[in-house]
């Protein structure tokens, strides 16, 4: 009788549950007018907490700019080049190195319909895989997932694209997940840009209750709206005197069974402004900022 070892069945049935697919391969250095695409077909096995990993090389450095490093972001290939559900602002690339951005459900959708745009500002991609990553998401609209290390006063900057297309009127409390076993750190809720440039700081720690490995932010109506009309969230941390964690989610809780949902393909909602009003638009149907139909 064959014996096998323990360990090497083990790491067989690893490989054999890991799903990696190659999108591209062939090297490309990217800037603002030579971005990458990358075809809707190879996503077509896409799920929702994976994610996309980049190998890059000679990121530059900006001297203009205090925050060094070649910028990095994530479009939709639509007809708005939108930019991806659940990708960062303000996301840069320093040297040699990976980067990985995790999809939320939304994200998803809108790359198996219309493919992925990579753009910046310098530099040069030398593989794009897509790999499992988290497996099943938070309960809820996940608005972003990931890995985001939170240390002194550090900001998780969102696009709106994250949270077009919710049902406001079902979304009940904002989640923010974290793994630092503890509550006594500074979360700012800011919306749009910096209070000093005109932003607003509409909740902090003191307006959370903590839950296991998350803390909860009620919704109001006011809140709701403010969520829902903000150009950008900012999200920002600081670990007061314990140490760094990581966050993880960013998620709407609610009843989200109605209204306009985040689960079909090729209907990503296009977020505008009509009238002075947001209007959402999606499956050619218009809605207001509460995911209440405009007739």
């Amino acid at each position: 009788m064959q014996k096998f070892s323990l360990i090497a069945l083990f790491a067989a049935l690893v490989a054999v549950n890991v799903h990696a697919t190659d999108l591209f391969t062939e090297g490309k250095h990217v800037t603002w007018g030579t971005p990458l695409h990358i075809e809707a077909a190879k996503f077509a096995n896409a799920q929702p907490g994976q994610k996309i990993v980049i190998t890059y090389t000679d990121a530059k450095e900006m001297v203009e700019s205090e925050n060094k490093g070649s910028v990095i972001e994530f479009k939709v290939m639509n007809a708005h080049f939108d930019h991806l559900a659940g990708s960062r602002e303000a996301l840069r690339l320093w040297d040699n190195g990976s980067l990985e951005q995790f999809l939320t459900a939304s994200a998803v959708d809108s790359i198996k319909a219309h493919g992925l745009e990579i753009t910046g500002n310098d530099f040069t991609v030398t593989k794009v895989e897509l790999l499992n990553g988290k497996g099943e998401l938070k309960d809820g609209f996940s608005v972003w997932t990931g890995y985001f290390w939170a240390d002194k006063w550090s900001t998780l900057e969102l696009y709106w694209n994250g949270y077009a297309g919710v049902d406001w009127s079902k979304a009940t409390a904002l989640r923010i997940y974290h793994q630092a076993g503890r509550s006594d750190f500074v979360i700012n809720v800011i919306l749009n840009a910096w209070p000093d440039q005109g932003g607003e700081n509409v909740a902090n720690q003191n307006a959370m209750t903590a839950g296991e490995g998350y803390m909860e932010l009620a919704l109001t109506d006011e809140l709701r709206t403010k969520l829902a009309e903000a150009s950008k969230w900012m999200v920002q941390f600081n670990k007061e005197s314990g140490e760094p964690f990581n966050v993880t989610d960013i998620v709407l809780v609610g009843d989200f069974a109605t209204a306009i949902d985040n689960t079909a393909a090729g209907t990503k909602a296009v977020k505008t402004f009509l009238n002075g009003q947001l209007v959402i638009e999606k499956n050619g149907r218009l809605y207001n900022a509460l995911g209440a139909e405009i007739r």
